[in-house]
């Protein structure tokens, strides 16, 4: 079946539309707008002047006038027919060789036509329409006189698309029955084969083109595609042969229902009988007609829908009946269908159980109930919540108290730390200006001139030979031209004298870098006390975060009693992990200090200095007997050079070298 999307346009056909023929009483006025068309009947839309409303002009091609009297009668009686699935016959009348009859206008076309769009119907679709027409069918042939339609199709059952609501039209073919008929007429495909015989024919030629519109209605063919012509519909109807597409239904039910529908006048079941068939059966209602206030004694209905005279009422005793007891007894006496056993006496338990539910000042009841309890459970989980936060509270109190507590303890640790501090650096002012007032009196003490030079000389700048016998040479090379800049009087003598080059001596500036790189425990010793006080008061406050990270290692190298390229290099270390600031230093977490690269003393010397540990006390001490041990041996240094002097020229040279390979440590 082919589709087309082209959009058929009808907005405008109204303008169009005008009056071209009345009827006979002027009621009816027939307008230029076509319906449809089929080979004997040509349909137009008209006006119902009395009523307002649009309605169908039906045209039929007559050879002969009917007779009036006979012709009125059957008008009368269409007029009369009124069903809900049977288009409305309002007026009829034959002019100028033409039967005309105006019905009820159905805007969404016929079945066929609707089954073309459709594509082929489901089965429910298919059931929903037979109903119908059987309802139609069944009220024309227990109308009285009976009324033979004669030509049922496809063509002629009309839809209501909004309602899917399907009506039987074309009733102008339809006749009174008063007794067998024998004018053959209709349409060959739909037709059944007692109307090309002799004998007359009856209702049942309606069944059995029922029978062919649900065939098509269940394959979407027309019945005898395959034939060409009428004569070999009439052949294979005359011999019994069915329609090829029957062989493409296959609903077992459907199948049996059509067989039935094509075969002999005398087999084919009645329209009321088709209703009633297991594929068209409706599955009846169970409803509650009325109950007593203690809902023990109740009145029942059983009401099969579209089937009005079936209906079954009867009691029921919910103290002492069952559904099931029931049911089987109105079987039994033959009131119900045996099919229905099951659903009835399901539905009329489901009854038993809406009963059995409580009113619904019960159900409101058990609600505010309900909402108590669960009320009640949240009630105890708050309290139990609350519980919970008060002890948490309370804990986290005591915390913050212990916490206040070490706090306290530790601002008194460091305040008797700082006194300490104070007292130790009184300590080693009093220590330093013991040792000046001691080597100042040591070198005022009188002698020779040539030996008072050389003591003075030695006293004032310490010079040591610090240099092993192999380096003298080199050394001598590096310093010569520094040595013929301060060369002195003595220094002359001592050239004339030996007749050899002086060993290289060290102010105590050069000393205190060559013991720097050498010893750097020494290092503290040979700084000032002004200096040394400065780098303490530096480490004993807290380091900002955006301290320069080579400050903070050069001072943690220098508390450490570490060289300045050891400093140097924990810098680069730390600098590679892109560690700039004490920040990024303090932001390291314990398992990020072992992938630095440092030593164990190094990150555990910068952990200690970012913590903010102080020297302890004895350290500072031992600091200060350093300090006083050095100068102890300075002084004796300086005595033993000045006695060496008085008594031979060429000896202090010897003492220094001696002195020199003296370790200060």
């Amino acid at each position: 079946m082919s589709h087309s999307n082209e959009i058929i346009d009808q907005s405008s056909s109204h303008d169009t539309e005008k009056v071209i023929e009345d009827s006979p009483d002027e009621r009816y006025a027939r307008l230029n707008t076509l319906l449809g068309k089929g080979a004997y009947k040509i349909v137009y839309k008209a006006i119902d002047r009395v009523e307002g409303y649009e309605v169908a002009w039906n045209t039929m091609t007559s050879s002969h006038s009917p007779d009036s009297k006979e012709m009125q009668q059957e008008i009368s009686i269409l007029k009369s027919v009124r069903h809900p699935n049977i288009i409305a016959f309002h007026d009829a009348w034959h002019m100028k060789n033409e039967f005309v009859f105006v019905t009820e206008l159905m805007t969404s076309g016929t079945l066929r036509e609707y089954i073309r769009k459709l594509s082929l119907p489901n089965i429910k679709i298919v059931k929903r329409w037979s109903r119908q027409i059987l309802k139609g069918l069944a009220y024309l042939h227990d109308y009285s006189p009976s009324i033979i339609h004669r030509d049922i199709k496809c063509d002629n059952i009309f839809i209501n698309g909004a309602h899917g609501e399907v009506k039987i039209g074309d009733m102008g073919t339809a006749e009174m029955k008063m007794g067998k008929k024998y004018t053959i007429i209709g349409t060959p495909e739909f037709m059944a084969p007692e109307m090309y015989e002799e004998e007359g024919y009856s209702e049942k030629v309606d069944i059995y083109a029922f029978g062919m519109c649900l065939l098509e209605m269940a394959t979407g063919e027309y019945p005898y595609g395959e034939c060409k012509n009428a004569a070999q519909i009439y052949k294979k109807v005359s011999s019994g042969v069915k329609p090829v597409c029957l062989q493409k239904v296959q609903n077992n039910e459907v199948l049996a229902l059509i067989a039935n529908c094509l075969g002999p006048e005398e087999d084919r079941m009645t329209a009321q009988e088709i209703l009633e068939h297991s594929f068209l059966a409706v599955e009846p209602d169970v409803v509650l007609l009325a109950a007593d206030p203690t809902n023990v004694h109740l009145t029942l209905q059983v009401v099969f829908k579209g089937m009005d005279k079936l209906s079954v009422k009867f009691d029921f005793n919910v103290e002492t009946d069952t559904a099931e007891q029931v049911v089987k007894e109105m079987i039994e006496e033959q009131v119900l269908p045996d099919r229905y056993q099951h659903h009835i006496t399901k539905e009329i338990n489901r009854i038993l159980r809406d009963i059995e539910k409580p009113s619904e000042s019960e159900q409101a009841e058990q609600v505010r109930q309900s909402v108590w309890r669960r009320e009640s459970d949240i009630r105890s989980e708050l309290d139990k919540i609350r519980l919970e936060l008060e002890a948490t509270t309370k804990h986290a109190r005591e915390l913050e108290t212990k916490c206040e507590m070490y706090e306290n303890r530790a601002r008194s640790v460091e305040v008797q730390y700082r006194e300490a501090l104070k007292q130790l650096r009184e300590v080693q002012e009093q220590h330093t200006n013991t040792t000046t007032r001691s080597r100042e009196s040591s070198l005022s003490t009188p002698a020779p001139s040539r030996s008072s030079s050389v003591s003075s000389r030695i006293g004032s700048d310490l010079k040591v030979d610090v240099f092993p016998e192999s380096d003298k040479e080199e050394k001598l090379k590096d310093d010569k031209t520094n040595d013929k800049k301060d060369e002195d009087p003595v220094k002359d003598d001592e050239k004339t004298t030996n007749g050899k080059n002086p060993p290289t001596y060290l102010s105590e500036k050069e000393l205190a870098i060559r013991l720097d790189r050498e010893h750097p425990e020494a290092a503290m010793s040979s700084i000032s006390p002004t200096a040394r006080d400065a780098l303490m008061s530096r480490i004993l406050e807290e380091y900002s975060d955006d301290t320069d990270i080579s400050d903070f290692v050069q001072d943690c190298a220098t508390a450490a009693h570490r060289s300045a390229e050891k400093a140097k290099e924990w810098a680069d270390k730390l600098k590679d992990q892109d560690i700039m600031t004490v920040g990024d230093l303090r932001d390291l977490h314990d398992e990020d200090w072992t992938g630095i690269g440092l030593t164990v003393f190094a990150f555990r010397a910068l952990k200690n200095m970012l913590k903010g540990k102080r020297l302890c006390a004895s350290e500072v001490f031992n600091r200060s007997s350093i300090l006083r041990s050095s100068s102890t041996v300075s002084s004796s240094l300086s005595n033993d050079i000045c006695t060496r002097s008085s008594t031979s020229r060429t000896s202090p040279p010897a003492a220094v070298t001696q002195y020199g390979t003296l370790s200060l440590m």
